[in-house]
């Protein structure tokens, strides 16, 4: 009879242990599943931010006057050639200035379509690590992270693009004939003592040397280009984290909400 009880006390002790340690298990089962679906939620919602923030980038600079009526993206002369281009317009030859600017502009109007899918092919192959840094990051946080993972392969797509576009707008040819003209008519109005002397006041030049990427007016115009759907895209990442009227969606609502 005490062998039996002894039995029944012991196989009683070790399923209620059993038990127990099925209930913890269930209990962190349950934990790491909700830890899990909020992180899910909030890689959805950062790849549901980025989308939204791509294609408004995007369709707004991916059309006629898109960069060239943008003042916050207008891709401006080469530092190089800016005096003479100031020079050229106060002896009336501003129209050569402006045709070679408008140039530009139109070349990365006309590239900038081409860098939707590399930039949602990035947005597809995001970790969950990666989401959870740009929740809790500044609010470029999205944007630095294209620069990182997408910036060489944008480039490599619209280089060709834009330099096509520049041969076939014959971009080079208004930079020579800035320079003709420059040469022809208003450089006598820079090179004596007293010019120069007055350049130099203003912090100016006219021998100022190119930067390194402007060397080459492709390069110059794709990275500025660049440059230019970066700042886009911050501008639509910045609304999303601060501006409610800017969550297009319940998840980004509900993410975003209380941050």
């Amino acid at each position: 009879m005490k062998k039996l009880l002894l039995s029944t006390i012991l196989a009683a002790t070790l399923f209620g242990g059993w038990m127990d340690a099925i209930g913890d298990l269930a209990k962190s089962y349950g934990t790491q599943t909700q830890s899990e679906a909020s992180s899910n939620k909030e890689r959805s919602a950062i790849k549901e931010a980025l989308e939204i923030g791509v294609k408004k980038a995007v369709q707004s600079l991916g059309k006629k006057d898109g960069f060239y009526k943008n003042p916050l993206v207008k891709i401006a002369l080469p530092t190089n050639i800016q005096t003479m281009a100031k020079t050229l317009r106060k002896v009336g030859m501003g129209k050569y200035v402006d045709q070679f600017e408008l140039s530009m502009n139109r070349a990365a109007e006309e590239a900038v379509p081409e860098t939707a899918s590399v930039l949602i092919d990035t947005i597809k192959g995001m970790k969950l690590s990666d989401a959870k840094r740009i929740i809790q990051g500044p609010d470029t946080a999205a944007t630095d992270y294209f620069k990182t993972h997408a910036g060489k392969k944008l480039a490599q797509r619209i280089a060709p693009i834009i330099k096509k576009h520049m041969e076939k707008e014959q971009v080079t040819r208004y930079y020579q004939t800035l320079v003709a003209m420059y040469e022809k008519y208003a450089k006598p109005y820079t090179q004596n003592a007293y010019a120069q002397a007055a350049l130099g006041a203003l912090g100016m030049s006219t021998s100022t040397a190119p930067k390194e990427d402007e060397k080459d007016l492709a390069t110059y115009v794709t990275n500025r280009t660049l440059d230019g759907l970066y700042k886009m895209i911050a501008a639509q990442e910045k609304a999303i984290r601060h501006n409610p009227a800017a969550r297009a969606t319940k998840l980004l609502q509900e993410v975003f909400g209380g941050k």
